[in-house]
């Protein structure tokens, strides 16, 4: 029943390839992917000169460069990604489940991690929490079996550099977790351990990884803006610079980020509470500072966006700092539960009790996946592109105003399509706009306008040069 539950969390996200669109930081992130596979760098495709992203990590466009360059760059390829994101992370929850639980609880935690909402809404919008949230279960699945065989803290280092390309600048959510880590791990092994080979291994190969982008950065960007998001660096110091307003968005997510957890672990009560009275235990110990660390930096993190953004503070979207740690929750609640007949450890809770309320959090997890996938959001981007594609041709130039080229980049099929932030003077046969504006010599073609289940809202209108066939069609 519960390899079951996995494919229907699979099935959910293949029946949306033609609905759920590659939006936001999605759409910036498959342009990316698309500039790496045929140039090796991140550059933006619409400057004059060559110009680097300055806002997103680089391993999951990196990722997805891999199936555009066998693909082709599309909207298929995009999301055929992301669905074998799902399958490895699905793969990776289960292998390290197995290998720490058995594999009886292994499909708890892979049923979980198929059917949890958010990593299902990332998914269907092309965003990159499965790749992070493979990354980190790496990361805390290394770091629990280096407590007892220490060349695993070497593969520890590893897989948290790679979190840190996966979520940089918010990678730094693995810095801290690193250190918290660490600091766990010296309390229970000592001070000998920073002696140790495989531990200076895994240190190497996290400096390795996050050094080495941020040299990159210093070459690219210089001093002293070297980080991979300047957009990062000017909310963290918009944050310092109105301390009232931060203060208010990190008393007022308290309570969010106590429900986040509750989401998780709210049905679960009775194994969390053997589990924090086995909290001085190494490995429950170690599990418990991972998953409080991601909690503490998501509450933290998304307090300073909120200073610059001004989203809703009880804004459901903050869910994608925490989500990355919920396998590991899950396993907490793993490890204080066994079958009935079972004398391995004492105490526990009855499996077949802990299965009850676990097939009740599926349901729930079921019904909002079932709602996602039902209720597609009406991007209009989407709509308008995808019927301005049959008017284009190789050469053409689509202007675009108050909206970021790389939310249509995606949707255009046609090759050899410019499109470029419109200003007075662009030879544009198509403006693509967000606002109020009218254009000179060009035709109103449609007005659309939307909101999606992030709370974010759309409205854009496509406007044609006159004499274009689509622009005589509107006319007429």
């Amino acid at each position: 029943m519960l390899a079951a539950l996995v494919a229907v969390g699979l099935v959910l996200r293949f029946v949306t390839f033609d609905s759920w669109g590659i939006v936001y930081d999605g759409a910036v992130m498959s342009v990316m992917g698309d500039s790496f596979a045929l140039h090796g760098e991140f550059l933006l495709p619409y400057a004059s000169v060559p110009t680097f992203y300055h806002h997103y990590p680089p391993l999951y466009p990196m990722f997805l460069s891999l199936f555009y360059r066998a693909l082709g760059f599309s909207i298929f390829a995009t999301k055929f990604a992301e669905l074998v994101l799902s399958v490895l992370l699905v793969a990776v929850v289960w292998f390290a489940t197995a290998d720490l639980f058995g594999r009886r609880k292994a499909w708890y935690a892979a049923a979980f991690v198929a059917l949890e909402p958010m990593f299902l809404m990332t998914s269907l919008i092309g965003y990159s929490e499965e790749l992070v949230g493979i990354c980190f279960v790496l990361t805390a699945w290394a770091a629990v079996k280096g407590l007892r065989d220490l060349p695993y803290l070497a593969l520890a280092g590893l897989f948290a550099g790679l979190g840190f390309l996966a979520k940089a600048s918010i990678g730094w959510v693995f810095v801290v977790t690193i250190v918290m880590g660490f600091l766990w791990i010296r309390r229970a092994k000592g001070w000998w351990i920073l002696k140790d080979k495989w531990f200076l291994t895994g240190v190497g190969a996290f400096a390795l990884l996050a050094g080495g982008w941020t040299l990159r950065n210093l070459s690219v960007y210089g001093w002293p803006h070297w980080d991979t998001s300047a957009y990062i660096d000017n909310v963290y110091g918009y944050g310092f610079a109105h301390p009232s307003m931060l203060a208010e968005a990190l008393v007022v997510k308290v309570p969010l980020f106590l429900l986040f957890f509750l989401l998780y672990g709210g049905l679960f009560f009775p194994e969390l509470r053997l589990s924090r009275r086995a909290a001085a235990g190494e490995a429950t110990g170690l599990l418990w500072t991972i998953v409080g660390s991601t909690f503490l930096m998501g509450w933290i993190v998304s307090s300073f966006f909120w200073t610059v953004e001004q989203t809703p503070l009880w804004w459901w979207d903050n869910l994608r700092y925490v989500v990355i740690s919920s396998p590991v929750i899950v396993w907490l609640v793993l490890r204080e539960t066994e079958p009935r007949w079972s004398f391995t450890r004492a105490p526990s809770t009855d499996l077949r009790s802990f299965s009850k309320r676990f097939a009740a959090l599926m349901a729930v997890f079921l019904a909002v996946g079932l709602a996602i996938v039902a209720f597609p959001a009406p991007y209009p981007q989407m709509a308008i592109v995808q019927n301005l594609d049959g008017y284009l041709h190789p050469g053409s130039v689509v202007g675009v105003d108050g909206i970021p080229p790389e939310a249509i980049l995606p949707y255009i099929s046609v090759p050899d399509v410019a499109v470029v932030p419109y200003h007075g003077g662009v030879p544009a046969g198509y403006i693509l706009s967000a606002t109020a504006t009218a254009y000179a010599g060009f035709v109103r073609v449609a007005s659309l306008h939307s909101g999606d289940m992030l709370g974010e809202s759309f409205a854009c209108t496509l406007w044609a040069r006159s004499g274009t066939a689509l622009a005589d069609a509107a006319s007429a």
